[in-house]
């Protein structure tokens, strides 16, 4: 059947196939509003899971039987995740509050230095150029988009009893896909006509698997090695600048923004400070992304920086931020379909 599909015009192909994509994407999405959160949870606890299974398998290389190395696997990261929600959270709670409630103060701050500014333009004869209403007016916005997000935050955090609930619910879906995930997911695939069963079920276990435990390593270093750069430069609010450097990292090219915008609030306070922070951070993400990087990541991912970003647009356009996190390894792996479909092997060839 396959065969004689690909014995049609390209043209004709394409015309078949799109057409057909379109319409199933819509109906998913469709699918998905209507499942909300569940849909949300499920995709989390398959991340985590995925991640999980790594060092599941690197344990059951070296000779230790599954059960023993899923048991180890999840002890160590129940472990983590209790140091995480006692220890990290609340520090990193406390200096968002801290932070949103300064904000006044940081503005007010910003506001001096932008009259010194103008008293300095007016001496250069440059008065005519309106520098406190532009920039005062980008303060602003910044300490509104800051205390939006933060009170989001907030209160995200603060609806305890929700939050733990779905916790709970993202952590026993993570553990029974860990212990029946293999069964399940042969499953599904089992719908789908051989060999593109195993074609996509491997694109989507390497690329995935591969991505997050690369981007995961690269959050977690970069969380640290910024955090103790701030200290070192007795940054205010350190461990909240660092992790939120680290963690966006998660989404690609938003460190980027992420750096900008600490360096500007840290500028407004103290502008040789915001300006040590900026020089430092940059050449700590430059060692990460040029580095460390390319020999975790080569070039598994091979989408142009074009596409990337487009991914990223339609992956927030149409699920907030787990589209953010998931639109790069799926674009991807769409990406292996389509080369798939244009160059078939011949094990699809002779199907």
């Amino acid at each position: 059947m396959l065969n004689s599909f690909y014995k049609l015009p390209r043209w004709l192909r394409l015309s078949i196939i799109f057409p057909l994509a379109f319409l199933n994407g819509w109906l998913l999405f469709k699918l998905i509003g209507y499942l909300e959160p569940l849909v949300t949870m499920l995709t989390t606890a398959t991340l985590l899971a995925f991640l999980l299974d790594l060092p599941i398998r690197f344990l059951q290389q070296r000779g230790m039987k599954r059960g023993w190395a899923v048991s180890i696997v999840l002890l160590l990261a129940l472990i983590i995740i209790t140091l995480i929600a006692f220890i990290l959270i609340p520090l990193i709670v406390n200096q968002l509050s801290e932070l949103l409630a300064g904000l006044p103060q940081l503005l007010a701050s910003a506001n001096q230095q932008l009259e010194e500014l103008k008293q300095r333009a007016i001496s250069q004869r440059l008065s005519s150029i309106d520098f406190s209403g532009i920039i005062t007016q980008f303060a602003r916005k910044i300490s509104e988009v800051l205390e939006s997000v933060g009170n989001q935050f907030l209160n995200l955090i603060g609806g305890t009893i929700g939050t733990i609930f779905n916790t709970l619910i993202i952590l026993v879906l993570t553990v029974f896909l860990v212990l029946t995930g293999e069964s399940i997911w042969t499953g599904i695939f089992s719908w789908v006509p051989t060999p593109w069963n195993l074609i996509i079920r491997e694109s989507l276990r390497n690329t995935f698997q591969r991505y997050f435990a690369t981007q995961a390593i690269l959050a977690g270093l970069l969380s640290v090695a910024q955090t103790i750069v701030f200290l070192v430069l007795q940054v205010p609010y350190a461990v909240l600048f660092g992790f939120t450097i680290g963690i966006t990292t998660l989404i690609p090219f938003a460190s980027s923004i992420t750096i900008i915008v600490i360096s500007i609030l840290l500028m407004f306070q103290d502008f040789e400070l915001g300006l040590k922070a900026l020089i430092a951070t940059v050449i700590v993400g430059q060692i990460n992304d040029n580095i460390i990087s390319p020999r975790l990541m080569g070039g598994m991912i091979g989408l142009n920086p074009v596409w990337i970003i487009i991914s990223l647009f339609i992956g927030g356009k149409l699920a907030g931020v787990l589209g953010l996190l998931i639109a790069v390894p799926l674009a991807s792996v769409i990406k292996i379909m389509v080369d798939t479909l244009r160059y078939p092997p011949e094990s699809i060839d002779n199907g």
